[in-house]
């Protein structure tokens, strides 16, 4: 037991100052446990080979801290009981000061063990504080497109929202949003509605290539259709298909919740736009209908996305407000 009690006669510092702050810290760390009972002082004097006195003074401190008691009849015992929070910090320092005396014994540096401990901090922080992003579009399946193109940036919650929505119920989007990002089209409205206005953030759209692509094949007098899960989206494809085809005959847009509609919009069109990932939308009835035409003709699956540029910003902004959380 006399390991709990070492001191230094080297030292400088004064031997019952050494035995009490000893004492105190095997205590405090928990090496020696509340209501452990204390050597007497003779048997600490003879153990250490030190002045009875010296150690009775060492105990009478100790007791005037209330950290041990001196019990008539019985001897001196520990009465020092860490609270919670103090018992958690006095074991995560000792666990830091045996992570150190290892990581000396490997004779690394300390600027070397700084280094360590800083690539696993952030390792643990950017799997724990991840960043809150906003998306918000007027139709559900650019909604749905943007989101799936913002998953590919690590450490983000990303969370989505129909401006529609929003125009009834501002408050939907939660106050602790790092990020909220929408199109330019709809910027404007979005800041003057929603409280987390200087969160905000426009991005620019583009049709992605290979829908383009697609879309610039159509030839002049072709039919043309474009079924949608929601108008605005089907209004969006209309338009596009306006701006790159020459004498196409380019119908209305039909929702696929007119299911009775199908069969007879379908049997009209030589080419048909859909939304990628158009399966979602659509029930067995109609995911039949439109496979059965696509195997006769041509369909062109139309997906949006953040533009290079924005898409650049929006991650920047992103990385940044990631190392903030880290730092």
């Amino acid at each position: 037991m006399s390991e709990l009690f070492h001191i230094d006669p080297k030292l400088d510092i004064p031997i019952y100052r050494q035995l009490v702050d000893v004492i105190k810290a095997n205590i405090k760390n928990g090496k020696i446990p509340p209501m452990t009972k204390l050597p007497t002082v003779r048997d600490l004097s003879d153990e250490l080979g030190i002045a009875r006195g010296t150690i009775k003074r060492s105990y009478d401190e100790l007791e005037h801290l209330g950290i041990i008691e001196k019990i008539r009849g019985r001897g001196t015992f520990v009465s020092y009981r860490p609270s919670d929070s103090e018992s958690r910090k006095e074991r995560a320092m000792a666990a830091i000061d045996h992570m150190f005396d290892e990581l000396e014994e490997m004779q690394f540096s300390m600027s070397e063990i700084n280094i360590f401990i800083n690539l696993r901090l952030r390792d643990r922080a950017l799997h724990q504080d991840k960043v809150k992003i906003g998306i918000v579009e007027c139709n559900p399946e650019t909604l749905y497109q943007l989101t799936e193109q913002l998953r590919e940036i690590e450490q983000i919650d990303l969370f989505s929202y129909l401006l529609g929505d929003l125009r009834e119920y501002p408050y939907k989007i939660s106050e602790d949003m790092d990020l909220i990002i929408t199109t330019a089209a709809h910027v404007d409205e979005l800041i003057g509605i929603i409280p987390q206005s200087d969160k905000v953030i426009k991005t620019a759209l583009t049709m992605i290539p290979r829908s383009v692509a697609g879309i610039i094949k159509i030839a002049p007098g072709e039919k043309v259709g474009i079924i949608c899960n929601s108008e605005k989206f089907g209004n969006m494809l209309y338009e596009l298909s306006e701006a790159y085809t020459e004498n196409a005959k380019i119908s209305s847009p039909l929702v696929i919740s007119k299911e009775n509609e199908i069969s007879k919009y379908l049997s009209k069109k030589d080419v048909i736009l859909v939304p990628e990932n158009y399966q979602k939308y659509c029930s067995d009835k109609v995911l039949n209908k439109i496979t059965r035409f696509a195997t006769k003709h041509r369909l062109i699956e139309c997906s949006y996305q953040i533009d290079a540029g924005s898409f650049m910003y929006v991650r920047d902004k992103i990385e940044k407000l990631i190392d903030s959380k880290i730092l």
